[in-house]
């Protein structure tokens, strides 16, 4: 027969108690990463100081607490009036247990509380009644969490999500909104009512309930003087002062003007230099009061030498349609923005300088018809001028020599990339020169600042918990070429009203190019000098068209504006005057398609052409800067502007053949189809 084991009493009851505990453990799992609620974002400056706040998905303010970045009088009055004995429990306070159990048989009331800070944060994550059950689930999911995290942690999390009533949570949130400050440095009637307010949030908030807010503060007062924490003439003292009344409006970049560069970090430190964004900021809104047409303005401004981007603002009448919107990330049209690049490819490859000569005149790039912005055409210029002039045909005849395929490559290593759209032609590349293409502030603000930097480009650097990959640079083209380039872009005529940068002492010089999209969709104005890079663009979030706006109307005087601005940011100044300017001797031949002879607009090369019995002549076309002969099948026509009529004898074959003054030759091969042999000819 065999015979059980027999244990003290003691011991029985001690293992079933510690298997009992284990099992409610089980039972009641918490898990890390069950209490890593989401948090508010925070957006700090250069100095670390507060510049945008954003509340959680689901509308709470709600910021990580940090131990070492709270009052520790705070931290003190909080164990001492909640929980003095956390940092020797497990979870549970026994003595505290049993000192509330005593007083509710003695007086028949619960008159004091037992639960632990612990057992208080278990109920912010899960509220459940006020019932002796919730108590006994609190008690065991409390020594989960000891044992899951530290007394550190634990504190911390209660200080996170701790309950201040409506959507305030933790003493961050809460030391801001009723304060005004974040709570490293609290007064002792601040650190009373932040104490208070959590034991009955919504009926003691000070907004609302400010009789009963003083009430509880003022014992919290007493207690703490009790307590030993104050005297009781301090504690006195602290009760003189009003309680807050009103919220503290959290900053967010409606007011500031600076978006939330990432959307997951809880807590990011930008580089942003509050100066300099405040200054931008009220630049643009000044600039958009005086409009009546619903207009967004945005601006990027970059340290050159580090390419941190020290300020980013959006600006727009909150009012109307899309007038909260970032625009400064939208791909727009950048109209003339890409000519300087362009060119500086052709100088860095040693195929043109400054004085090369360049024909402008109205010419056909295939399918491609480009036009001066005012429509007028000026022979033969230099390469500097047509860039300082931004004229647009030269800037196409300098592409299509360089290459648009190899253009859209160097755009694209340089972090730069152009949108151009999904169903391309033949001819689709060569409209880079003119913004055909989509792009971001961002990549002009890269390109620009290469230009500043002797024609190497990199990244721009937005927060500082990314780390900046100085092994993402590449030299888009040589040092002289980009000194070059900014030598005719400072050499510029500034906007209306403005004096040229050389001729103001001390002042730096400013390289800029403008650009207006099709429709003056978009106007811009990218700048720089030594020390910083300016995009600035203005239009409709819409994209609605503005006629008669350009970005030297609209965008480059608040391009001026920013950098009057950065004048006391600035410690450095090129010498734009020091750059040595290309003589026509020193002009390199710069060959474009230009200098191939007259360009035959119509007909193309082996089109077909339908004359009908009511009209019977064809409008024969061609471009050059040159007078020029027509010739069809061997006979001379009659030429006037750059166009001759042709009557064909009869439907066939035809050659039409341009020379111009120089004896450079043309053709186009063509058919003339008559009523008779046209398809469908009965309809």
């Amino acid at each position: 027969m065999l015979h059980r084991q027999k244990y003290p009493k003691w011991l029985s009851r001690s293992l079933v108690f510690a298997w009992g505990v284990i099992l409610a453990v089980i039972l009641f799992p918490i898990a890390s990463d069950d209490v890593r609620m989401g948090m508010a974002q925070t957006l700090y400056d250069t100095h670390d100081q507060v510049l945008v706040r954003k509340a959680t998905a689901d509308n709470y303010w709600r910021f990580q607490a940090h131990l070492d970045k709270i009052d520790p009088n705070y931290i003190s009055a909080v164990l001492a009036i909640e929980d003095e004995r956390f940092f020797s429990h497990s979870g549970v306070d026994m003595p505290a247990i049993l000192r509330a159990l005593k007083s509710w048989h003695d007086k028949g009331q619960i008159v004091s509380g037992a639960s632990t800070l612990t057992m208080q944060l278990v109920r912010q994550y899960e509220p459940r009644p006020r019932v002796v059950k919730s108590k006994a689930i609190e008690a065991f999911a409390a020594l989960k969490y000891e044992l899951v995290f530290s007394k550190d942690e634990i504190l911390s999390q209660y200080l996170t999500r701790i309950s201040y009533g409506g959507n305030i949570q933790g003493v961050e949130a809460a030391s801001w909104k009723y304060f005004g400050k974040t709570p490293q440095s609290l007064t002792w009637d601040e650190i009373a009512l932040l104490v208070a307010l959590p034991q009955a949030p919504e009926s003691r908030r000070p907004d609302r309930h400010p009789v009963a807010a003083k009430a509880g503060r003022d014992r919290i007062l007493d207690k703490l003087s009790k307590a030993g924490l104050l005297s009781s003439l301090h504690a006195e003292e602290a009760k003189t002062v009003p309680v807050p009344h009103k919220f503290y409006s959290f900053p967010s970049d409606d007011s500031i003007g600076a978006p939330l560069l990432m959307s997951r970090a809880q807590s990011l430190h930008s580089y942003i230099n509050t100066d300099i964004q405040n200054a931008a900021h009220q630049i643009l809104q000044t600039a958009l009061e005086t409009e009546t047409s619903q207009l967004n303005a945005s601006v990027l401004v970059v340290e050159n030498v580090s390419r941190n981007v020290v300020a980013h603002v959006s600006a727009g009448e909150r009012q109307h349609e899309g007038g909260w919107l970032d625009l400064a990330k939208a791909i727009r049209s950048p109209g003339s923005t890409l000519k300087p690049f362009i060119y500086a490819v052709a100088m860095s490859d040693g195929e043109a300088n400054g004085a090369s000569a360049i024909r402008d005149a109205p010419t056909r790039f295939g399918a491609y018809q480009p036009e001066n912005f005012n429509r007028r055409y000026y022979g033969r210029v230099r390469l500097d001028d047509a860039l300082k002039h931004s004229l647009n045909v030269p800037a196409v005849a300098a592409l299509e020599q360089i290459g648009p395929a190899r253009f859209e490559s160097l755009l694209v290593s340089a972090g730069a990339a152009p949108h151009l759209p999904t169903q391309r032609s033949e001819d689709t590349g060569l409209s880079l020169a003119l913004g055909g293409a989509g792009m971001t502030a961002n990549d002009l603000a890269v390109l620009y600042a290469a230009l500043a930097d002797g024609g190497v480009a990199k990244p721009l650097n937005w927060i500082r918990e990314t780390i900046a990959d100085s092994e993402k640079s590449l030299r888009l083209f040589s040092a002289e070429t980009a000194q070059n380039i900014t030598s005719i872009l400072a050499d510029a005529t500034p906007p209306k009203g403005r004096v040229p940068g050389q001729l103001v002492k001390g002042r730096a010089p400013i390289a800029y190019k403008t650009g207006t999209s099709y429709g003056a969709r978009d106007s811009w104005a990218a700048g720089y000098t030594q020390d910083y890079t300016v995009i600035v663009w203005v239009g409709r979030p819409d994209g609605a068209p503005r006629p008669g706006d350009t970005g030297r109307k609209s965008a480059a005087p608040l391009l001026f504006d920013i950098f009057d601005r950065l004048e006391g940011q600035t410690e450095t100044s090129w010498n734009v005057a020091s750059i040595p300017r290309t003589t026509r001797s020193d002009a390199l031949p710069f060959k474009t398609i230009l200098d191939q002879g007259p360009q035959i607009s119509f007909p193309a090369d082996r089109s077909e052409i339908l004359v009908s019995r009511r009209k019977k002549s064809v409008t024969l076309r061609a471009q050059s800067d040159k007078d020029l002969r027509f010739y069809v099948n061997g006979e001379k026509l009659s030429v006037q502007y750059g166009a001759a009529d042709f009557i064909p004898p009869s439907a066939g074959f035809y050659t039409l053949k341009v020379v111009d003054e120089d004896g450079q030759v043309a053709k186009s091969r063509f058919r003339i189809l008559g009523p008779d042999n046209a398809p469908n000819a009965p309809l």
